[in-house]
């Protein structure tokens, strides 16, 4: 359990800042997973909810190792983001069965969030860096996501301490704020597009989350959102482009500047792929391929470009594998947020993580393909795996202590 407990801490606090440690950490875990396995088999009962989520995970790297290898030929550079799925499925299951301390995943959390802000700050005001990134990871998006991420994390996981002593409410603001500007400093656009409703998740922390306090909260960010963007000229900049660049491609068909546009003729690519592939899509790997002709017929503005991906999660499902891989995907996140969501009332900072981590991805998916992204896509694999086996491992815990007292 110590061990696990300090892998609980690595793997959040490395994530943005020393991606290596992230993943020295989950092939540790994963290996881990195995030799309990085999040296200690156990049986384990799980719930309806339990088994759905498990087989989200295993049906995704299924599909996807037969429709490549019957469609196209193995690539494994697009086996690698599904197989994270099947490689997590031992650290589940272990940690069901051992657990670690919750305290060691919040103050990785914690710590996290805080280096994150900390190499922001560096290098936007020392170094000049226009959109910051990780200290070891060029991946801007991983590192502003992320970071958002461990900020928001924070105030879930401190929740128990900061009702009782207002010293951990300050650390988690510390961190909340400190996130926050990571993301912000990052340019990353999908963290940004996450925010409100990352604030309206987080007011399920409260002892009675009303949609009046929901709404209360999001004009508190609204008006913090305007402050932001009046004062800090490299936000307005990021800004001030999309909307220029949604018009003009909708109204003129045409690529404006910035990204905002060219984001709108990947997605329309990708969509006019789906739509003459629903079921099945095209096949992993095939977005350049089934592009070109589009951009070649003018259905597509020519600043797709031959390398650009998708930038989009569910439209990089739906055309690789139809609506079969839109299916495969969404389980995943919707069985681990209905597990987060069971365990609200008995683990409310750890289940309410979990949810913000759901919500907090699917949106960043709307930018980017997130999964695709190394560490991003680590992260996410990994960090599943602990707080849903931690969850269940606490269940079962307690229901072997309730039914003990009923016995007695």
């Amino acid at each position: 359990m110590l061990v696990l407990s300090a892998c609980a801490f690595i793997v959040p606090a490395s994530s943005v800042n020393y991606p290596s440690a992230l993943y020295y950490s989950a092939i540790f875990l994963v290996f881990s997973g195995l030799l309990l396995l085999l040296i200690k088999p156990s049986q384990y009962t799980l719930s309806k909810l339990e088994k759905v989520m498990l087989v989200s995970w295993l049906f995704y790297p299924a599909v996807t190792a037969l429709d490549l290898w019957f469609r196209v030929g193995w690539i494994w550079t697009e086996f690698q983001e599904p197989s994270r799925f099947l490689l997590v499925l031992p650290i589940y299951l272990m940690v069901r069965r051992v657990g670690f301390s919750q305290n060691a995943l919040k103050w990785g959390v914690w710590f996290g969030a805080v280096a994150a802000g900390v190499w922001a700050f560096y290098q936007k005001q020392y170094l000049g860096v226009h959109r910051v990134s990780g200290g070891t990871s060029g991946l801007i998006a991983a590192f502003g996501n992320i970071s958002l991420l461990l900020g928001v994390m924070s105030v879930a996981m401190f929740q128990p301490n900061w009702k009782v002593n207002p010293l951990f409410g300050l650390l988690a603001a510390v961190a909340l704020l400190l996130g926050v500007y990571a993301s912000l400093a990052s340019g990353t656009k999908g963290g940004w597009i996450a925010m409100p409703l990352l604030c309206w998740v987080m007011v399920d922390l409260v002892d009675k989350p009303t949609y009046k306090k929901r709404f209360l909260v999001l004009f508190a960010f609204a008006f913090s959102a305007l402050l932001v963007w009046y004062f800090v000229p490299f936000v307005q900049q990021r800004l001030s482009v999309i909307i220029p660049g949604i018009t003009e491609y909708f109204f003129h068909g045409k690529v404006a500047e910035g990204s905002a546009g060219i984001r709108l003729a990947l997605w329309h690519a990708a969509l006019l792929i789906f739509i003459d592939n629903p079921l099945f899509g095209t096949g992993p790997g095939s977005y350049y391929i089934e592009k070109l002709p589009l951009v070649e017929a003018g259905l597509v503005p020519p600043e797709a470009g031959p390398h650009l991906g998708p930038h989009n999660q569910l439209l990089n499902s739906l055309f690789e594998t139809g609506i079969v891989g839109a299916i495969m995907v969404y389980s995943i996140y919707a069985s681990f947020l209905l597990l987060c969501r069971q365990h609200l009332q008995q683990n409310k900072a750890l289940a309410t993580s979990g949810v913000l981590m759901v919500v907090g991805y699917m949106d960043f998916g709307i930018a980017e393909v997130i999964w695709d992204i190394n560490n991003a896509g680590v992260f996410f694999a990994v960090m599943m795996a602990m707080i849903a086996g931690k969850l269940s491992h606490d269940q079962a815990a307690a229901n072997t202590t309730a039914g003990t007292k009923a016995s007695v």
